[in-house]
């Protein structure tokens, strides 16, 4: 594997565990007119990017399929925003990139404004152009899982089959299968993004996608092996991103010089003398457990006491509230950069602690409507939905069903379906973001998953940031961000062109 380091200044959430995996599904070929609906005024519009001196001219499509829900039944809706170079291009060879972010219950808004030819500033409501759009390189789908964006369930309490392990991966395959038909892209060279939660769903919808020319997948803090995290390995993988949060705030006892090399140091002690002493259980020495305790608690900036109070194993919630408790502040989970003063009492005390995380900006709602997002959709094809764009809606999340047809003996872990697909599909690659800032999906939880799924090493690509959960959220990033994937799209197709043929 590949591993790249940026100490350049180069969020969407996973709130739940997961404890299943989907079944492959069969998708329809064709789109039935009466199930596909597509919106566009037909307008080209031009954006200035930086991969090329000339503008790029565009169309933006809206297009929504109507899922069966049950046989005569009414059927629930997912929809995804497109946006489609305007040239004379050959549109068999022209790639397409599904992108979708995670939650489970977040929309596409966070990748669809990185990458899409508009950036959002949400407190002016403006859409201004966006320099680091990859449109240059490939056409964009951004799709909204149903109960997110414009996405609806059939049923008026917003439950759906599809608010599933299995019943998401169905609804998202037959929303690309269809695309590629409605669209004439048959053959197309594919190229798929998914962010958090979003990363278990690319991983199992793989098997589903055998019929297509998918030629690489790009995964943005990924959830992957939720099994592992759930175990005494998920304290081996976070405390690295503690030691490098806290040697960031001046509370750790490390003697480095920079993030990385704090958290590289952490984890080596993580994955040498913590992932010992946590293996021997109760059989650990009392004196072992004490001196651990004490490096532990230097390392992180915590009091010595609430580390063995917690067995050595300190969990992610009580490190956020305690390291800068005597400040009154708060760390965010999916960016622990980010602080934010404590309330008297929590946003909403009816839901996990996680959601009431700095980062997400959420009030007593469980939902993020976007009415800005609306009005743009509106603008760019004449879209009217009448209602706001649901940007985050944690009661999808919370409904969620884990209990997928594939269980495999309670083992949560989606890599596995990477590595077949990658290893049956020789010209695939696989590129994979990471942030020292991300107790979310932690870095070092990211890199186990990697090397310990049977994947191809040599074609997975391991870029390590300086960033939480979303590394294009970092104003540093953005176009680094941007340019690792641009780069990996290009240089994918240029191979594929090299060898005279397509990826199969």
């Amino acid at each position: 594997m590949k591993i790249h380091v940026s100490v350049r200044a180069l969020r969407w959430p996973i709130l739940l565990a997961a404890f299943s995996l989907a079944a492959c599904t069969t998708v329809s070929a064709e789109p039935d007119a009466s199930s596909w609906r597509h919106v566009e005024n037909g307008e080209a519009y031009e954006v200035a990017d930086r991969y090329g001196s000339d503008k790029l001219a565009y169309k933006v499509h809206w297009d929504s399929f109507t899922l069966d829900e049950a046989e005569g039944a009414v059927g629930s809706v997912i929809s995804g925003t497109s946006y489609l170079q305007d040239c004379a291009c050959d549109l068999s060879r022209r790639p397409v990139v599904f992108l979708f972010n995670g939650g489970p219950g977040a929309s596409s808004s966070p990748l669809h404004f990185a990458l899409g030819p508009h950036g959002r500033e949400r407190g002016a409501a403006t859409f201004p152009d966006n320099s680091n759009t990859i449109l240059r390189a490939a056409d964009l789908v951004f799709i909204d899982p149903v109960e997110t964006g414009f996405s609806r369930a059939a049923s008026a309490d917003g439950t759906s089959r599809f608010l599933g392990v299995d019943g998401d991966v169905e609804a998202v395959s037959a929303y690309i299968h269809n695309w590629m038909t409605a669209h004439d892209r048959p053959g197309a060279p594919v190229f798929i993004v998914g962010q958090s939660y979003g990363g278990f769903r690319l991983a199992n919808l793989l098997p589903g996608l055998g019929d297509m020319n998918v030629r690489g997948l790009i995964m943005v803090s990924p959830m992957l092996n939720a099994s592992a995290g759930a175990s005494d390995l998920g304290n081996v993988f976070a405390l690295p991103t503690m030691a490098a949060t806290a040697w960031r705030f001046g509370k750790s006892s490390l003697n480095v010089s920079s993030e990385s090399e704090a958290w590289e140091e952490a984890r080596q002690f993580s994955e040498t003398d913590l992932l010992v002493a946590l293996q021997q259980g109760a059989l650990l020495d009392p004196l072992e457990k004490q001196r651990l305790a004490v490096e532990i608690a230097g390392l992180t900036g915590l009091p010595v006491d609430l580390v063995e109070k917690a067995d050595l194993r300190v969990d992610i919630q009580d490190f956020l509230e305690t390291l800068l408790a005597s400040d009154n502040l708060l760390i965010s989970r999916l960016n622990t950069a980010k602080t934010d003063a404590v309330k008297p009492a929590l946003a909403n005390p009816d839901r996990p602690a996680a959601a009431n995380d700095p980062s997400l900006g959420l009030g007593r709602s469980n939902k993020i409507l976007a009415g800005d997002i609306a009005a743009y959709l509106k603008d760019m094809t004449g879209l009217d939905q009448g209602e706001d764009y649901r940007s985050l809606n944690l009661d999808a999340n919370f409904a969620w069903d884990w209990s997928g047809a594939n269980l495999e003996l309670f083992y949560a872990d989606a890599t596995p379906r990477v590595a077949d697909f990658m290893n049956a599909n020789v010209d695939a690659q696989l590129l994979v973001f990471g942030g020292y800032r991300d107790l979310a999906t932690p870095l070092l939880a990211t890199r186990y998953a990697l090397t310990h799924g049977g994947l191809p090493q040599a074609r997975v690509d391991l870029a390590m940031l300086p960033s939480g959960h979303s590394p294009f959220d970092e104003d540093a990033l953005q176009a680094p961000f941007s340019d690792r994937i641009f780069t990996f799209i290009q240089a994918n197709e240029a191979t594929t062109a090299a060898s005279g043929g397509q990826s199969q």
